[in-house]
Parts: structure tokens; sequence; C-alpha cells
């Protein structure tokens, strides 16, 4: 998986910059309304999506909502009204779908998202070594790995747009059995053209640490260079899973305040980066005394984007961020955020280095100087 804008934020793609909206105006914006069937709950859905227009091309992926009953999309970037919308919409239980609508300036659009009933694929094996999942809350997630979706987004290069399809707990052993949906496309696809693949981790059922970013079945014929799984009908019950065993793994931990009344600041989502392999990442959420974890994070550089919400302008700890930076040298952007109807406040601190066998300790002021 290579570099590109595409949001890998599952939750965050929906934001606009203040400049675009506010809250007085945000519910007259131009958007794509994804309706849904009454049997598909909300949250099951899971939607990509790819605006074309003057400013160029913005990907993302909308937030998950539980109750919903449709998914709204702005289709506005910087203040600039799309031309044109590609979305790929998955929800459990159904063939994936494309949809590709033309927007006008001002326009709202709505779309019907109908279920057609997927096949599934029995998928079992072993996890090796066994100790990855002891002590560990290991939860095994099986994500859909879309390479076909540059194509239909018309770009050459970028992430893999990706969507989860089911997670469950290996037992002490190691020993796991998932259902998986087989895509009609998938099925109809030769073998050499590689379309999609599963891609498997171990992660910390309670924080979503990674545990092991990826695991490789360890018969050379279902194997990707991509490190996937191959898509197939029907898979032996032998499996051998190894993991990629991260190398002299580190802890960073420490919390998120603000100088300016020493509050701790608890709404936080923090996400790291490798700036070495973009693929690798690892995110967490701060808890209420704006303290965080990170575990098993292997040694390096990184870029580390910390994400914080507040109800009012005024409550943002940055009130300049144009021309401020952080303590740290952090860049500072601030959004107005449409679908939590919030600010939000987003710190992106690069070459942020995680040094090796240790425990890092780093506490983050989200402070403009």
């Amino acid at each position: 998986m290579v570099g590109w804008v595409l949001s890998i934020l599952i939750g965050m793609a929906g934001l606009l910059p203040q400049s675009a909206q506010t809250p007085k105006t945000a519910s007259f914006l131009p958007s794509v309304s994804i309706s849904l069937p009454s049997d598909i709950l909300s949250e099951t859905v899971q939607i990509s999506y790819f605006l074309v227009s003057p400013f160029g091309g913005y990907g993302g992926y909308a937030a998950q909502r539980t109750g919903a009953h449709s998914y709204e999309i702005p289709t506005t970037v910087d203040g600039k009204a799309a031309t044109e919308i590609r979305m790929i919409v998955y929800a459990s239980g159904c063939e994936i779908q494309q949809f590709v609508l033309p927007l006008a300036e001002h326009s709202r659009v709505s779309q019907e998202f109908q279920c057609q009933r997927v096949k599934t694929v029995e998928l079992s094996g072993k996890i090796v070594p066994s100790a990855l999942v002891r002590d560990n809350n290991a939860e095994l997630v099986v994500s859909y790995m879309a390479f076909w979706a540059h194509g239909f987004y018309g770009i050459s290069d970028g992430f893999v747009t990706e969507f989860h399809l089911a997670a469950v707990s290996p037992d002490s052993d190691g020993m796991f059995q998932v259902d998986v949906p087989y895509f009609t496309a998938d099925v109809e696809a030769s073998s050499s053209q590689q379309r999609a693949s599963f891609w498997l981790m171990l992660r910390d059922s309670k924080t979503w640490n990674h545990i092991a970013s990826n695991l490789e079945p360890e018969k050379q014929e279902l194997r990707l260079k991509e490190h996937g799984l191959r898509i197939r009908s029907h898979y032996p019950d032998d499996l051998i899973f190894t993991a990629e065993p991260f190398v002299q793994l580190s802890t960073i931990k420490g919390k998120v305040f603000r100088s300016d009344s020493g509050e701790a600041i608890s709404n936080i989502y923090i996400l790291l980066t490798s700036e070495k392999d973009e693929a690798t990442h690892f995110d967490t959420r701060a808890d209420e005394k704006g303290e965080y974890l990170f575990g098993g994070i292997p040694a390096g550089n990184y870029t580390m984007s910390i994400y914080a919400w507040f109800p009012k302008r005024s409550e943002v700890p940055c009130q300049n961020p144009l021309e401020q930076k952080t303590a740290d040298g952090g860049d500072i952007t601030v959004e107005w955020q449409w679908k939590s109807q919030a600010f939000m406040e987003i710190v992106t601190l690069k070459h942020f280095s995680i040094e090796l066998d240790r425990e890092n300790v780093k506490d983050f002021d989200l402070v403009g100087r």
C-alpha cells in the first residue's frame, strides 16, 4: 500500500474546512444522501467516496453512525462544489455497490442502497506464534483490500480502499474460524487480475493497538506480495498464518493538555503513521484524564497527528492556527466538522522519534505559540 491523500481515518472523512461551512450554514450545503433499507443496521455500513471538481480530487470515508436511516456526504471542499461523486458502499451481508453521480453546484442528491445478499466463505486456521494471542486481549480483524478502487476513482496510486469485514477472538492456541463475504465480482475475476485480497491483522480488542500488522498464509499459492490472502471460493481447514513480528517494540504514553488553563483534554484521537512505510499506522484515544497509551510500536520516525474536538470556536486551544505552532513545532489547523457539529483542532508533528525497546513518555500541549 502506497501513499496518497485518500484518508485512512474512518469517521474523519466528513471534515470540511472552517472556511467552507459554519454551524449556521452547514444544513444548506450541497450533499449526497444514501438511504438504507429498514433491515440494514447503519453501523454496519461503510462508504468510501471520491469527489471530482475544479479543485482536483478529494477522497475519504463517511463516518459510521448508529441508528441512522441514511448517510449524508458533503460535496464541497474549501467552499468549492464537486461536479461528480464516486462511491463504494458496503453493508454487512450485502454485495459491494458502486455509484457514479453527477452533481450540480447547489444540489442535494439522494441515492438508495438496495442490499443484494452476498455469499460467504469459511476461513479457519491457526496463528503462529500462538503467544501473540495469549494475555493480549487479541482480536483477529479481517479486511477487504479493494485494489480495483484506484481504477474506479480514476487515480493511479495511493492507499488501498479498505473495508472491515469481521473480527473474531482466537483461542489460546491461536485457532480461529470466521465467515467472510465472497463478492460476485471477485468470483468472476480471473486469478491473474488480483482485483482484491483479504488482509488479516491482530489487535488488542480494548485499545485497538496493533499486535501484528499482517498475517500471511504459509501456503505460498495463497499469499500475495502485498502481504494479503488471495480470495478463493474455498480454503483448506489446516491453514497456518504466520505473524510478521515487530522487532524492538516500544511503548509511548503521555497526556494531552492545554497550558493556558492547565486542563487535560479528553476528547482526543491520536494517529501514528510510519514515515518509512505509510501503510504502517497505529491509533488510540485518550481517556477522561487526557492520558493515552501506545503499546507494541516499532522504533523509528513517525508523523503524529492529534485530533481534538470543541463545541465552540472560542474553546479551541489555538485561536490563530495560521500564525502559530505548538511548543513542539507541530503544525496546527482548525476545522468545522459538520458530522459532529464541533470545531476540531488538528496538530501534526513530523519526524517524531520513538526510541528502541523502551517506554517513551511524551505530553502534548495544544496551545499555539
